[in-house]
């Protein structure tokens, strides 16, 4: 597998490959522990054998093999290790890329709601303006028109009374007429 492939895989499936490796280690582990036992069973053919050269001859590739054995799994270990923090670490730079778009994303909306709002806000506020000017204007033409009402009845009254006014003014108090 390559790292191309390796990272485009899941976190799920990285750790069953994980898993998979694990269970290669087992077994090689388990096949170690075999050629262990045949190494035992070698001895016996050691002494069988009649010549330490040979025996040491077909042990040395028994120990080869499981040495290269160790080694390969090792190896793929560690790679595998190398690829899964190479893919973590990629995914946590995309996750971080996101929730920094998101939060400016989220900002750029929280300031145009509040242009919104305040540009409502302008307009409410000249709207209430106008209302205020037309009603304190249309109050002022009204109490203007009452007053010239109530000064056209003064007037009115005054004048309608003019003659008792100057019956009144030619009789002081106190004074009779006869």
């Amino acid at each position: 597998m390559t790292d191309k492939d390796l990272r485009k895989l899941r976190r799920e499936e990285l750790l069953e490959l994980l898993i998979d490796q694990s269970r290669k280690n087992e077994e090689l582990q388990a096949e170690l522990s075999k050629l262990r036992g045949r190494l035992e069973e070698r001895q016996i053919c050691l002494q069988e054998a009649g010549s330490i050269a040979e025996a040491s001859l077909r042990l040395n590739g028994v120990f080869d093999a499981a040495q290269t054995a160790a080694e390969q799994y090792l190896e793929n270990i560690r790679e595998m290790s190398g690829r899964q923090e190479s893919v973590c670490a990629q995914l946590e730079q995309e996750s971080r890329a996101r929730a920094e778009r998101r939060i400016a994303e989220a900002e750029e909306k929280c300031r145009s709601m509040e242009r919104e709002t305040e540009e409502k806000c302008r307009t409410l506020e000249a709207e209430a303006r106008e209302e205020h000017d037309r009603v304190t204007a249309q109050a002022r033409q009204e109490a203007e028109s009452y007053w010239q009402e109530v000064s056209r009845k003064l007037e009115d009254f005054y004048a309608a009374h003019a003659g008792l006014r100057e019956l009144l003014a030619m009789h002081k108090p106190g004074q009779m007429q006869g």
